[in-house]
């Protein structure tokens, strides 16, 4: 995000954030930026051969979207700790609204970002396929852009209406969804005021238009059509079709959220707000090239190009085009679009506008800085591998970002990956690895004693955010690691998307014969909680989830026993690798009756 929220809790606003500094006076009101005073040029010598084990990152970084995922979590539930979710997400036209991603620690869906998410989870796997499929990643990472892609089909209600946004974070100064601190799997039992998700639904259509958000979905369907052509032709094919129609809406109606007279829109403005929407049309135009090789979508996403050109300094939620031009020129080669990404990259290299800080950081932004650095490394290493990873641009962009993932990943002297490396973050700014429905010790409380114990508190998290990639450092290379200083520890779902790419980038890069698989194997995913339940039953055949070794296939995104029965061999075994015993206990059971009581 460029503007961050208060995320407290009304009354108690003062007395939560005493040592935060604020905006305005209550949890509606965007956070100013911390300072930015970086001013360092830092050379940076590229490893020979792969300092740290992307394979690891790359797996832990797809297993932190399981923890962020809403609805019915079927048979591929990897985490003992997250259940079925968002129990009333139903649209005034009956959309099904439960799946999809939640953006943070909240349980928002809000329209760019989590289309932004995915269009940059599928375009890991467009770029970086065959690293994936050498450390047996690939399945995994395509099941993950399933999952957020037919949410987003589920968002198109009807030829006119798409919806851009679902969920309530306040109501004028009272935080709703931000005021709540318990886990998604309880919301609608504790959240503030009983308000629940569809109260703030907006629909994107002629009288509310939103060219970035239909932009940038057109761009999801687009490219998660062209990953599954070759292994789901029909579904690519629907996918295909979606995007075309959502693009036809967005260019025919044009305009931005940011115009919005919507109420249900006013917080997404302050906390998420679009730039131009120029670049979004560009961006879901490229994609539709790609996916259609029509030389049309081409002269249009030029078109919308030379309109955003002014904006090409940043890869994010927000800017698209230094994504236009990396991905065109992979695909055409041209050297219009060569030196548009030079443009962008020359922003971050010695004598460029974007310093960094003394350990190394690009610090693009003081909100989330490594995700910046992340997805600044991500287009440079697709430029370098579209130019050849022996000129001499490339050695410069792939040792930039090598400097980038390796500071993230202990090159500062820490890693900021949650359970991965030394000195790993313990309190991540996340509700639900915090307060999970398995163990949830102020359960019923108010949501003010909660709030203030979850921020106030130096408990660590009960559950490990495997692969969550944190906010980042101060310009100075400082950190806190408490959830009071959120600016440091929050979590979202657009901070780990290219940092997922740049791990498979760089794998392709050292050679993938040169890492090995990682799995889920000695992970402490939860499943030894006396109150787990629903042990997944991943079969003997499968070396993705559990500790079996010598299979012939991964059966990754999938599970044999739709029941989620205990009777698993093979995950027995990944808990016997960590000393752990597997004890069920009736929690769904007591969550589904106490849910159907709210619905009665």
């Amino acid at each position: 995000m460029k503007a961050r929220y208060v995320p407290a809790v009304g009354s108690l606003l003062i007395q939560l954030f005493a040592t935060a500094p604020m905006s305005g006076v209550n949890g509606a009101d965007a956070e100013k930026d911390p300072p930015n005073l970086a001013n360092s040029t830092v050379p940076y010598t590229l490893p020979a051969t792969a300092k740290y084990d992307y394979a690891e990152v790359l797996h832990k970084s797809l297993l932190f979207y399981h923890s962020q995922r809403s609805g019915k979590l079927g048979p591929n539930r990897r985490l003992a700790w997250r259940g079925d979710s968002c129990f009333i997400c139903t649209g005034p036209n009956g959309e099904d609204l439960s799946g999809g991603y939640y953006e943070a620690a909240n349980t928002m869906k809000w329209g760019l970002p989590l289309a932004f998410t995915v269009t940059q989870l599928a375009w890991n796997v467009y770029a970086w396929g065959d690293a994936m499929a050498s450390v047996n990643e690939l399945e995994e990472a395509k099941e993950g852009v399933k999952w957020g892609v037919d949410y987003l089909v589920n968002c198109i209600s009807s030829p006119e209406n798409f919806v851009g946004q679902f969920g309530v974070s306040a109501v004028g100064s009272t935080d709703i969804d931000f005021g709540y601190f318990g886990p998604p799997e309880e919301y609608e039992m504790w959240v503030p005021n009983k308000i629940m998700h569809p109260a703030g639904l907006s629909y994107i259509n002629s009288t509310n238009p939103s060219s970035e958000i239909l932009g940038e979905t057109a761009a999801t369907m687009a490219a998660s059509s062209v990953i599954f052509k070759d292994s789901d032709p029909d579904y690519s094919a629907k996918l295909l079709d979606h995007a075309k129609d959502l693009y036809n809406r967005a260019t025919t109606h044009l305009g931005s959220y940011q115009n919005s007279t919507d109420p249900n829109m006013a917080t997404v403005k302050q906390w998420y707000p679009s730039s131009i929407y120029y670049d979004e049309l560009a961006w879901g135009a490229a994609w539709l090239y790609v996916a259609t090789q029509d030389e049309s979508y081409r002269t249009v996403a030029d078109s919308w190009r030379a309109k955003a050109s002014d904006h090409n300094s940043e890869y994010s939620w927000d800017e698209k085009l230094p994504g236009v031009n990396a991905l065109l020129y992979s695909v055409t080669k041209n050297d219009t679009y060569k030196a548009g990404v030079e443009s962008f990259m020359a922003n971050f290299f010695p004598g460029g506008s974007v310093k960094q800080t003394a350990k190394g950081l690009i610090f693009a932004d003081s909100w989330g800085s490594l995700s910046y650095g992340a997805n600044i490394g991500f287009i440079m290493m697709v430029y370098a591998k579209t130019a050849g990873y022996d000129q001499t641009n490339s050695t410069k962009a792939i040792s930039m970002a090598a400097q980038q993932i390796n500071y993230s990943l202990g090159d500062c002297g820490r890693s900021w990956v949650v359970g991965f490396g030394e000195g790993s973050p313990i309190r991540p700014y996340h509700k639900s690895s915090y307060n999970s429905f398995i163990d949830y010790p102020l359960r019923g409380q108010d949501n003010s004693i909660q709030g203030d114990d979850f921020l106030n508190s130096n408990t660590t998290n009960r559950f490990i955010l495997y692969g969550a990639l944190e906010g980042g450092p101060a310009w100075d290379d400082t950190f806190k690691d408490n959830r009071a200083n959120y600016e440091y520890t929050e979590v979202t779902q657009d901070y780990n998307a290219a940092f997922t790419g740049l791990n498979a980038a760089l794998i392709d890069y050292y050679g993938k014969s040169n890492f090995k698989a990682f799995t889920d194997c000695g992970l402490d995913l939860g499943w030894s909680h006396p109150n787990a339940s629903n042990f997944p039953n991943w079969g003997d055949n499968d070396c993705y989830h559990t500790c079996n070794t010598n299979c012939t296939t991964s059966n990754t995104g999938s599970n044999s026993n739709s029941s989620g029965s205990n009777s698993s061999s093979g995950n027995k075994a990944n808990a016997a690798a960590t000393g752990r015993q597997v004890v069920g206990w009736g929690v769904g059971a007591a969550l589904a009756g106490a849910i159907a009581a709210i619905l009665a």
